[in-house]
Formats: structure tokens, sequence, C-alpha cells
């Protein structure tokens, strides 16, 4: 009972190391169809180079770009301080968020929440805030 219950799990252990190596050589060829893949598409790039006599765009666009999380523990001084350096005429959401490097849906957001942090003037996009 004992033995064939020891080459059971033996036999389990083998198996599992069968997958994981099936696994690691899946992984292995998608990376290589991958390569290959780019490698065409550089190909037809500079066919395309070569006819037109363009340069082809090369990259990728980002279309957003991420911030770090903020708790509102720690933007609320970094919005202060943006405003003890220039913020004497007001600011609005997004040269604030670009002061503090987070998204303005992030300050706006954040302003809602805590209304009194900033005082503000306007409506919509002309919105501008102050110190209180």
């Amino acid at each position: 009972m004992a033995t064939t219950q020891s080459s059971a799990s033996q036999k389990i252990q083998e198996l599992e190391l069968q997958i994981r190596q099936l696994k690691e050589d899946a992984v292995l060829e998608l990376k290589e169809k991958l390569i290959s893949a780019r490698r065409a598409v550089a190909d037809l790039e500079h066919e395309l180079e070569d006819l037109t006599g363009k340069a082809a765009p090369t990259g990728i666009i980002r279309i957003r770009a991420r911030h770090e999380s903020i708790a509102d523990e720690d933007l609320k001084p970094r919005i202060l301080e943006i405003f003890a350096l220039n913020g004497k005429n007001g600011l609005n959401a997004k040269q604030i968020a670009e002061a503090v490097g987070q998204a303005p849906i992030r300050i706006r957001t954040f302003l809602k929440k805590y209304p009194k942090v900033l005082k503000r003037q306007g409506s919509g996009p002309g919105t501008k805030f102050f110190l209180p």
C-alpha cells in the first residue's frame, strides 16, 4: 500500500514536471513567433521606406501616460506646495496635475472630495483654483 502511494506521488511529480516543461516550451515558441513577426514588420517597413522615400513611423505611440498612485494625505501637501511657489494668479486642474505629476481627473476628484482645500472661481473648463 505504501509503495503504491509513493509510486503514485512520484508519478504525479513527474507529470507536474512534464507540464511545467511543456508550458516553458510553449512560451519559448510564442516568443520566437513574436520575434519573427517583428522582423517581418521591420522588413515591410524598410520596403515601404524604399518605395516611398519616407521614413516609416517607428515605435509605439502612447495614448495615455501612467501616473503613480498617491494617497489623498500625500496629495494635499504637494498641491499646497505648488500653490505656494506659483499659484498667485490661480491655477486650473490641468496645470496643478502637470506640476504634481498626476492626471487632471485625479486632481478634480480630490478637489470635489475636499472643497475647502482650495477656493474655486469660475465654472467648466475655465475654473481656476486659489488658496483660501
